[in-house]
């Protein structure tokens, strides 16, 4: 402070400028900075982590350019030829009988290597036999790309995808199936927020590079696909893919890195979880499901599998817990309108945060 009265020292007064300089740059770094949001999207492979991610850039980065549409021509034409290829692969390891007359049809797309126009009908013609359909009513035990939605998707586009001027929709590039591999970063502001997306593989083999993205995290974003409750691991066939998602956020949510974070957790795809949990029983694969009591904060009992389904794993996850707050949402990450009122939610949690919410 400079005295009022006497003769003013130049150095005081000039200290005093820069201090004041000081202060109003501090002040305006403070202001920006809450509002900037970095989010990390973390959870096993095929968890919905990069389709969530597309969303996100179609909702709030303009989309797709139509050079990055054409990016994905060959991937989807590929995805596409593989699940059948996979499927009729499957037929001869299960030992599943295939009639005569399409053994020719089989011949020609086990050894097709484009998405031609003629291969794409005959995956369309394959597709309504009963010898496909009795494999692909057992799609939790193989590795489709795409999944089951997906691999429904291809198929009942192929002819649109094998035509030669096929340009993919948004829509196609969402169902689009590519490994992410290494760390992808999506940028975008959202009512003059600024926010940093960062998209990371989700395979055993790419959590070594995990480790590079833990700086200055705003919030983990941690997906589980609902739906993975009967199916194993694709890097080794055997685990449980629920098993090793609730491995995985245990440990995650306890590193030292995030002793400060907030964990947003998506159980996502709850469209296919809502057809299989149809079909196939919780309790067949967690015993004490049956004995599960879900009871709405209103004290009214779930009168659906679904509901129940959709408790019972977000208690397992808010059970092995390590971390500070936790905020969890039912999702679905082909849903453009579900992306945009969770992200509105997410959005907001974050920023509840920093004035002083609690979480779960």
């Amino acid at each position: 402070m400079i005295c009022c009265t006497g003769k003013k020292n130049p150095d005081d007064i000039k200290n005093y400028l820069k201090n004041q300089e000081i202060e109003k740059q501090l002040k305006d770094d403070r202001k920006n900075q809450n509002r900037k949001l970095k989010m990390l999207l973390l959870g096993t492979g095929d968890s919905g982590k990069s389709t969530f991610a597309k969303q996100m850039k179609v909702l709030h980065n303009a989309g797709f350019t139509k050079s990055e549409l054409e990016k994905f021509t060959e991937i989807l034409r590929d995805n596409c030829l593989s699940c059948m290829i996979k499927l009729l692969f499957t037929c001869n390891e299960w030992s599943i009988e295939i009639p005569k007359p399409y053994k020719p049809k089989v011949d020609f797309i086990m050894h097709s290597t484009e998405l031609t126009e003629e291969a794409a009908s005959l995956i369309q013609e394959l597709w309504e036999t009963d010898f496909i359909q009795k494999v692909f009513d057992r799609n939790n035990e193989i590795q489709l790309p795409g999944g089951s939605s997906g691999t429904e998707y291809y198929i009942r586009e192929a002819n649109r995808f094998s035509r030669k001027d096929y340009l993919p929709t948004q829509e196609d590039v969402l169902r689009a199936k590519l490994r992410t591999s290494g760390i992808t970063e999506l940028t975008f502001t959202v009512d003059h927020m600024d926010v940093t997306m960062v998209d990371v593989g989700g395979q055993r083999s790419e959590r070594r590079k995990w480790l590079n993205c833990f700086v200055d995290i705003s919030a983990v974003l941690f997906l589980v696909a609902l739906n993975e409750y009967d199916m194993v691991l694709e890097e080794d066939n055997k685990t449980n893919r629920m098993e090793e998602a609730l491995k995985l956020f245990t440990k995650i949510t306890g590193a030292q890195w995030f002793e400060n974070t907030s964990f947003i957790l998506f159980l996502n795809k709850s469209d296919l979880f809502e057809q299989k949990i149809k079909k196939k029983h919780l309790g067949e694969f967690f015993e004490d499901y049956d004995s599960f009591e879900v009871i709405l904060p209103k004290k009214e009992v779930f009168e659906n599998e679904l509901d129940k389904g959709c408790a019972y794993i977000k208690s397992q996850f808010v059970e092995v817990f390590n971390g500070n707050r936790l905020y969890v949402f039912v999702t679905c990450a082909i849903d453009m309108e579900n992306c945009k009122r969770v992200f509105k939610s997410v959005r907001d949690t974050i920023l509840d945060k920093a004035m002083g919410s609690d979480g779960l």
